[in-house]
């Protein structure tokens, strides 16, 4: 699809861009750009998004998944609960 700026160097996005949709443009080495959609992440959440905690996440999912969990309420789970209480 060829895109051709106005005067003002704006181009029309195709339809499946959603109004109002922030996107990011990134230069390539090519010297092309990529059109990146884009979501919003309010302030107090971006410490989910840090790579420390993304891994965290996925190594919990991944541990999950082997069936390495228990339920709280297992001899497990309360043996667990019992080492976090610093009294």
């Amino acid at each position: 699809m060829m895109l051709v700026p106005d005067a003002r160097r704006r181009v029309t996005l195709p339809a499946n861009f959603k109004p109002g949709q922030p996107v990011n443009i990134e230069p390539l080495e090519d010297g092309t750009f990529r059109l990146v959609p884009m979501v919003a992440i309010p302030e107090n959440q971006l410490w989910a998004w840090r790579s420390d905690v993304q891994a965290s996440v996925e190594k919990s999912l991944g541990e999950y998944h082997e069936g390495k969990s228990a339920s709280l309420d297992s001899k497990e789970g309360k043996v667990f609960l019992k080492k976090l209480d610093p009294k």
